[in-house]
């Protein structure tokens, strides 16, 4: 996998953290934090609890109904490459993980177990420019200094889109000269896991670079709420509000 360690990968270990007992402990290098600070890149294309490319690990963990003695398995999986389990989207292979390594990330998935919380996801609610209620799964503005503003997110989103890819699909996601309108993708279809997958293994045949190993899984998030947002004309072009204002 590319080496990338992001904040994200911290936060997302230690949030499962407490699933992690039921691992069998063969050294003290079987923890969490040490198997998957070997600079994995695996939250480039997975999160814990939501599928991004590729599966979520808390649904591979149950795919596998959590056994261990799948552990094997799962670990040539990792290291050997995958397609057709979890849909069309191929994994490559990643031989240059140590078959040890390979085993203990193995183990920590099938521990994983689906939070609670995940069937029943909060839905935001909010107008267009032409004052239309659109409804989304995630926030766009929240209060700050008695106003509204765009969250951390959307702004991050904004930013990063336009450092990176405004080159391309034009300022405010309005397409250009290289690259089409993200926001008609988004309104004519595409899913978010369709723009996930696009941006992580990028487009060689249009001469779209991949991401993976760049952006991690949040980061790509933030891009794709903005652009969302965009598309849903629920923020206008330009700067959007934010908090540093």
């Amino acid at each position: 996998m590319i080496v990338r360690w992001t904040l994200v990968l911290a936060i997302a270990v230690a949030s499962a953290l407490a699933d992690w007992g039921r691992v069998a402990a063969q050294d003290d290098s079987n923890q969490p934090e040490q198997v998957l600070s070997h600079g994995f890149d695996c939250f480039s294309c997975h999160a814990i609890d939501q599928e991004v490319v590729g599966p979520a690990w808390s649904a591979i963990g149950e795919h596998y109904h959590h056994d261990s003695a799948k552990a094997a398995y799962l670990a040539g999986k990792i290291r050997g490459g995958s397609v057709g389990d979890f849909g069309p989207v191929p994994m490559p292979a990643h031989q240059d993980i140590d078959p040890k390594l390979a085993m203990q990330l193995a183990n920590y998935i099938l521990a994983l177990k689906k939070p609670a919380h995940a069937a029943s996801a909060r839905k935001y609610r909010y107008k267009d420019a032409n004052g239309k209620e659109i409804t989304v799964d995630f926030p766009i503005f929240e209060q700050a200094k008695g106003r509204n503003v765009v969250t951390d997110d959307i702004f991050g989103g904004f930013e990063k889109y336009d450092s990176y890819c405004f080159r391309c699909h034009g300022f405010d996601a309005v397409g250009g000269e290289y690259a089409p309108d993200l926001r008609k993708s988004l309104t004519n279809g595409m899913t978010r896991q369709e723009f996930f997958v696009v941006a992580m293994e990028g487009r060689e045949s249009k001469g779209m670079p991949g991401w993976a190993g760049f952006f991690s899984a949040a980061e790509l998030t933030q891009v794709y709420q903005y652009v969302k947002a965009r598309s849903l004309d629920v923020i206008g072009p330009g700067r959007p509000p934010s908090k540093s204002d």
